[in-house]
């Protein structure tokens, strides 16, 4: 399920959906200002291989990599949550009363979940500075590695990196001043495809700290390096 979860959050941006227009009304947008902080519930899709598999949860962000997951159950309960902090990741599944935290390199290739290593890279949709309005422009990602971008209209569609991840950014809208995604398509080098959807997104608002803190209380907790795939 942890699989689903996460590769749901950075697979839904990069489907092969077709390309839609995107929104290029400017006159909501105010110059320079960025999504610093963004909560909102979320519906999940994932597709990897034969299994497809979808849910609904929330997620609540703070720019640059401060961030906290929940996936729920059809009846509202609590089936895996993730947090990140910087590198540092934890993962709980209460429902098995387990929980695993670590640092993200320490993620083992097996489990699928390459993904939270991507978080940072995923959620910055802004265009670069100095971007042209329309056009294709190339820069090193906050990792390293070398991205592409792709823009239309001074809006951020899609984004891809040599080692073969894509996300897609569709649905655009306008929110305190910040032009956003709703949509999110992902997919991962290994094929993975997984779509985020943001249902009533609140973007800039004050968030608590605890907003981010993931309940560990009654959890046995082992080192990210012993997860396996679920």
């Amino acid at each position: 399920m942890f699989r689903l979860c996460l590769l749901i959050m950075l697979s839904a941006l990069l489907s092969a959906c077709a390309m839609k227009q995107p929104f290029t009304d400017n006159s909501q947008v105010v110059p320079g200002r960025v999504v610093e902080t963004l909560s909102s519930s979320v519906t999940l899709s994932l597709r990897s291989g034969e299994k497809n598999i979808s849910g609904r949860g929330f997620m609540v962000y703070r720019r640059p990599d401060q961030m906290r997951l929940i996936m729920l159950s059809p009846f509202g309960t609590t089936v895996m949550e993730a947090q990140l902090a910087g590198e540092r990741l934890t993962l709980t599944y209460p429902a098995d009363g387990v929980a695993y935290q670590g640092q993200i390199k320490d993620l083992p290739p097996a489990t699928g979940q390459r993904g939270f290593a991507m978080l940072r890279w995923v959620l910055d949709s802004e265009p670069p500075t100095g971007a042209p309005v329309s056009g294709v422009v190339e820069q090193q990602t906050s990792r390293g590695g070398l991205e592409q971008i792709t823009i239309k209209n001074g809006i951020v569609l899609e984004k891809s990196l040599k080692s073969g991840e894509q996300v897609r950014y569709r649905n655009h809208t306008v929110l305190a001043g910040v032009r956003l995604p709703l949509e999110l398509q992902l997919e991962s080098a290994e094929g993975d495809r997984i779509r985020l959807v943001l249902e009533e997104p609140e973007v800039n608002t004050e968030l608590e700290e605890q907003m981010f803190m993931v309940p560990l209380q009654g959890l046995r907790l082992f080192p990210l390096s012993q997860l396996k795939a679920r």
